[in-house]
């Protein structure tokens, strides 16, 4: 499951890399034996990303733990499908075969930060031996280059499969000779975030905030709302205040420590949308658009639907251009709009064609004719029921209920 997860974040992201490099990536940062930032290694592995959701970060984070577990114990092993073909070498080493992702995505781990170490001539020499050893997996011209001595007492195939069965002990040795390294983790610091230290915040009080945090996400009463409201008060008074704001807006995201805050108050607009206070849940998704526009907890989706319910479309036209996509829910926003205010035309006809060949599950699950199980979502592609039902938790069946005659016109087979 957590695999499938991972695999349906990927999709929608810059780099869309497959498991095998993730996973090589992550044993490569969880080698060099220190903390860096979720954020930053995210989009190291992953580029641009419009949104990842609380599940598919959980996977992330467990695959990476398991790594630096497994890597400092000294009892990591390579994934099952990265191996060596005695019978078909070449094979084995096609750019898109799972060695050779591995190993490139290993590579990149041990390159991420390797320019703001303060490395000595030792423990470079230790990770540029050993990434040049993997890039010898990367393709079968790196084999031949890697593998193929002046004197050899064998082929360059029998010195490959010989190394392959060395590479999860390669990996431990690394580690190994690095983990006396004396990182100074304050290199690490961005200064571009002023504000609260966190480190003054003890032990106890994170990890108190921490279970604070998982048990505000599962209330799904309107009720609890209070809850959710003292804790955000607290946030504001103690960490997250004007100042802070005023100084980190727009990059939100980025500080790690500002995400519990994030999270729960995301939540709460959706409490506020699911009672039907559309208007106090747009405020809360506009102040976490400002804090954060490149959206990574795509808030523009219930904010969309929002704006539909409020018909407030001149916000809706500016949200649109702000963010281009190509999934369901921007458009679907927009064929929306342009119903409720001009009705059907030969024109938006063939704009509600484009949104359906989008996603072939769209109109069925929408207005009911296939039933699904509306909860247990972790992730989606592009294209897939998963994508819809994602869409219908984002409030989008409530807009389309509002707007007279739009799902009747849907359903509607006319070009």
């Amino acid at each position: 499951m957590a695999r499938k997860t991972i695999f349906a974040f990927s999709q929608n992201t810059q780099h869309q890399p497959d498991y095998n490099y993730i996973e090589g990536f992550l044993v490569g940062l969880a080698t060099l034996g220190i903390e860096v930032r979720v954020d930053e290694w995210l989009v190291n592995i992953f580029g641009d990303y419009q949104s990842i959701n609380r599940y598919q970060l959980e996977a992330l984070m467990e695959l990476c733990e398991l790594c630096k577990v497994t890597v400092a114990k000294a009892t990591y092993k390579l994934p099952e499908q990265c191996t060596l073909s005695k019978k078909d070498i070449a094979t084995s080493l096609d750019e898109e075969a799972p060695l050779p992702k591995f190993c490139t995505g290993f590579i990149a781990g041990l390159s991420t930060v390797l320019n703001d170490l303060k490395l000595s001539a030792e423990h470079k020499e230790a990770i540029v031996e050993t990434q040049a050893l993997f890039a010898g997996f990367t393709s079968l011209e790196r084999a031949k280059l890697t593998f193929s001595y002046s004197e050899p007492t064998r082929t360059f195939e029998q010195e490959a499969l010989l190394a392959t069965r060395r590479l999860a002990s390669t990996i431990h040795a690394l580690s190994d000779t690095l983990s006396m390294l004396p990182f100074d983790l304050d290199d690490f610091a961005d200064s571009e975030f002023k504000g609260v230290d966190y480190n003054e915040f003890s032990d106890e009080e994170l990890e108190a905030k921490d279970d604070t945090v998982s048990f505000l996400l599962q209330l799904d009463d309107v009720d609890s709302l209070h809850l959710l409201d003292e804790f955000l008060n607290v946030e504001e008074q103690v960490f997250i205040t004007p100042a802070f704001k005023q100084q980190n807006e727009g990059h939100f995201w980025l500080i790690h420590e500002t995400r519990p805050y994030m999270a729960v108050r995301f939540h709460k607009a959706r409490l506020l949308f699911e009672s039907n206070q559309f208007q106090k849940a747009c405020t809360e998704l506009e102040a976490l658009l400002k804090l954060n526009p490149n959206d990574n907890q795509a808030c523009r989706y219930l904010y969309a639907n929002c704006l539909v319910l409020l018909k407030q479309w001149d916000k809706l036209k500016v949200l649109l251009s702000e963010y281009e996509e190509g999934g369901v829910f921007m458009r679907a926003a927009d064929v929306l709009m342009r119903f409720a205010l001009d009705g059907e035309s030969a024109e938006l006809n063939a704009i509600k064609q484009s949104l359906i060949k989008a996603n072939k599950h769209f109109v069925k699950i929408l207005t009911g004719q296939e039933k699904v199980r509306l909860h247990d979502v972790l992730g989606y592609t592009l294209g897939s029921k998963e994508e819809v039902i994602t869409y219908i938790e984002m409030g989008g069946k409530k807009a389309w209920l509002s707007v007279e005659g739009s799902l009747f016109w849907l359903r509607n087979k006319k070009k």
